[in-house]
């Protein structure tokens, strides 16, 4: 079999990475690189330059099933240590905390409050009343984050004098 654009273009629209890599060694005549399999993808490809790049990468560098195993692995002894838990709840705490600096100021900015067990962030007229309050972070454990969180929240309310 001889290395035809429009088989590779097929290979490319199916998503086929073996083939594609295949034919990109008929390409070259040996063991093709990732770079190589990168470049062709780039040079032969009709579609946008963004898709084209994000499938480029795709067919070259794409995730093998033995790494994702791996992150598998790693995410679920995370899990276990209850680490990835208290890494998402901070990473949504801080994600409510962005929000909250960079919109303008409403009837719907929610700002930090603490609760008994947890960090809230809810109306600053409702308070802990507001049925729309979001939950993020558990406190005990995470002391000084939440602390830094609040004082940041206060300095806002502050200068708008909410």
């Amino acid at each position: 079999m001889k290395f035809t654009k429009t088989a590779f273009r097929a290979a490319l629209k199916a998503n086929d990475q073996t083939e594609v890599w295949r034919l990109v060694s008929l390409k070259i005549g040996s063991k093709p690189t990732r770079t190589q399999v990168y470049n062709a993808v780039v040079e032969l490809s009709t579609t946008s330059e963004l898709t084209t790049m994000r499938r480029a990468r795709k067919m070259a560098y794409g995730e093998s099933a033995k790494k994702r195993m791996a992150q598998n692995a790693c995410i679920a002894s995370w899990a276990k240590r209850g680490c990835m838990r208290q890494y998402s709840q901070k990473t949504e705490a801080l994600a409510m905390l962005r929000r909250l600096l960079t919109e303008k100021n409403s009837n719907y900015t929610k700002v930090p409050m603490l609760g008994h067990t947890h960090l809230y962030f809810c109306s600053p007229s409702y308070g802990h009343a507001d049925y729309n309050k979001v939950r993020t972070c558990n406190i005990e454990g995470n002391e000084e984050f939440v602390n830094k969180i609040v004082k940041i929240g206060k300095n806002f309310m502050e200068k708008h004098n909410i």
